[in-house]
């Protein structure tokens, strides 16, 4: 019989799908592990916040105060459970008030905190809000961070954040089984995203006519979706300027997003976006063995190999040109760079499973080692 003093009870309290976003999908991935865990038996309750899509305004969050009301309860009617244990990822913007709230609760409570970010907005610039929360959740709350760089300036930030750990997304790309090599013809530059100045939309369309002005033969082929009436405006008007030599492919999914990596030489991205923290795109274009160039923000410079990094002080077209020169007129640099990118891709994938059962460890208790042949002690040495 299970002795239930031993036996964990977790509430899952964040936004789960739908909509499928980031955050949904990481949550939705942490609930499915913590369920299918293995010999621990846990009791796994779930307090959803999602009211059915993001946005605002007053009918949004008074179904979101709905829930995290419904969520305080919930917590409150498990106060006298032993083995307590919360999760939650933290919400954005005057998410943060509810996820404060959820958890000054858990802890009032009695219930063991993980608390998982995801945003670097509180990063780029420090909020009262954020420090507000990091007072409420405790010193013992464990903060989950993208990277050792977010963790560590986190807490440099806030000092209230005494335990963290970090856990990359990287989990959700497993690499392909062979990495791709360069084909022959035109180099063909890549980009994906939410298609805009931010992301660096217009800097690919310079560095497209810089490097057409040395005769290199490229194509750049763009995909997603363009986030308002001058980014569409602005790729539409790439696609006659460019006589050809530009692709829009729209927004992709599953297959097109393959065939899209498929189809690409390297990926560029050259973001300006001042709260970039972990794009899963660049995850993806090193797990189909494409190399990626991008602007060092949030994480990346710890996610992408060195050479493809530009320092955000840097000119961004000056500092890939040579890059893409090299890719462009010997396939045989190009293929290496392609196995360096699905290396690193590897590398970050069972990196990100490594955190991943870290984190489950630390929500859920740690596994019971498999029983292993019985060893003598040493005898100690008098």
């Amino acid at each position: 019989m299970t002795d239930r003093r031993n036996t964990p009870h977790i509430v899952v309290s964040g936004r789960l799908p739908p909509p499928m976003d980031g955050m949904s999908r990481v949550t939705a991935l942490v609930l499915d592990r913590l369920r299918n865990r293995g010999p621990v038996e846990a009791t796994v309750e779930v307090a959803d916040l999602s009211p059915g899509w993001n946005g605002g305004g007053l009918r949004y969050h008074a179904a979101k105060a709905m829930r995290v009301l419904l969520a305080g309860l919930r917590l409150a009617a498990g106060a006298t459970i032993p083995g307590r244990r919360f999760y939650m990822p933290v919400d954005s913007g005057l998410g943060i008030f509810y996820t404060a709230a959820l958890a000054g609760t858990a802890r009032l409570f009695g219930y063991e905190r993980t608390l998982h970010h995801h945003s670097f907005a509180t990063i780029s610039k420090p909020t009262w809000r954020m420090s507000l929360l990091t007072r409420l959740a405790g010193t013992d709350c464990m903060h989950v961070l993208l990277c050792p760089a977010m963790q560590a300036r986190f807490q440099a930030l806030y000092p209230a954040a005494k335990t963290a750990m970090s856990v990359s997304n990287a989990i959700f790309t497993p690499p392909v089984p062979r990495p791709r090599h360069g084909k022959s013809g035109p180099l063909r530059i890549g980009h994906l995203s939410n298609l805009c100045a931010e992301k660096g939309l217009d800097t690919l369309f310079t560095l497209l006519r810089a490097l057409r002005s040395e005769g290199v033969d490229v194509k750049l082929v763009l995909a997603g979706p363009g986030l308002g009436r001058m980014d569409n405006a602005l790729v539409a008007a790439g696609l006659v300027a460019f006589d050809g030599d530009v692709e829009y492919r729209g927004p992709v999914d599953d297959d097109a997003k393959a065939a899209f990596y498929r189809d690409i030489d390297v990926f560029v991205f050259p973001t300006r976006y001042r709260n970039e923290a972990q794009p899963l795109v660049l995850f993806e274009a090193m797990a189909a063995g494409v190399p990626v160039l991008a602007y060092d923000r949030g994480c990346i410079g710890s996610d992408i190999p060195r050479p493809g990094l530009v320092p955000q002080d840097r000119d961004f077209i000056q500092a890939v040109l040579p890059a893409l020169r090299l890719w462009a007129k010997d396939r045989d640099a190009l293929a290496l760079a392609s196995e360096q990118a699905h290396a690193r891709a590897r590398a970050a994938h069972e990196a990100g499973h490594s955190g991943m059962d870290a984190l489950l460890d630390r929500i859920a208790g740690p596994l019971p080692e498999a029983a292993g042949p019985a060893v003598r002690p040493k005898r100690a040495m008098g």
